[in-house]
């Protein structure tokens, strides 16, 4: 198996995961946990809070708004220490929180999916975008790498979402952009592993 076709494979298959699972943070942990990416927590870096006057249609039909609801937007990057894993925009309606869970969206950097987990969520995928890299990695190492271009890493996956609670309660509409990062190891996979077999031929 190739570098490219090794990181393919590896992209369909955390999108399957991201689909199956309860929600992307819990995903995005076991994730980095099992392929040794970073340590600590998945915690995010709020871009943008907002209540929406106006609402995009997709957002309106994902999430049917009662009246007297309101609509907010919070815009985050995810985070496991300093690895960047993504990028998430997410409208939510906080009449079906807490008080407790819209405080800690409204003022903390607390992951939604670990400030509702009490409400047993699971996720919809409306539409998911593999976007497999376009060059082989192990012949483009920066392409996959944490180097100059981890202010805008390449985008492997999207995924637009909609986080349900566990009584099938519309909670959010989520749309994720997951970074390179998250597979970057099989490239250097694939060269330990070459390498070791042309030294086994050669010796």
């Amino acid at each position: 198996m190739t570098a490219r076709s090794a990181t393919d494979a590896l992209i369909q298959n955390l999108s399957a995961r991201l689909s199956a699972g309860a929600t992307a943070t819990e995903t995005l942990l076991a994730w980095c946990d099992e392929h040794g990416l970073s340590k600590g927590p998945i915690s995010v870096e709020c871009r943008q809070r907002q209540v929406l006057s106006a609402l995009p249609d997709d957002v309106r039909a994902a999430l049917a708004p009662a009246a007297g609801d309101t609509v907010h937007f919070r815009q985050v990057r995810i985070m496991r220490g300093p690895l960047s894993l993504a990028r998430a925009e997410n409208w939510f309606v906080p009449q079906r929180l807490t008080a407790h869970m819209t405080e800690a969206l409204l003022t903390t950097d607390v992951p939604f999916g670990t400030v509702v987990a009490p409400l047993r969520p699971s996720r919809c995928t409306l539409a998911a975008c593999v976007r497999p890299l376009t060059a082989d990695p192990s012949e483009d190492p920066p392409q996959l790498g944490a180097s100059a271009r981890q202010s805008q890493p390449a985008v492997i996956l999207e995924h637009k979402t909609v986080l349900l609670s566990g009584t099938g309660t519309a909670l959010a509409l989520v749309t994720e952009r997951f970074f390179s990062d998250l597979v970057s190891f099989a490239a250097s996979k694939s060269s330990l592993s070459r390498d070791l077999d042309g030294r086994s031929r050669t010796g």
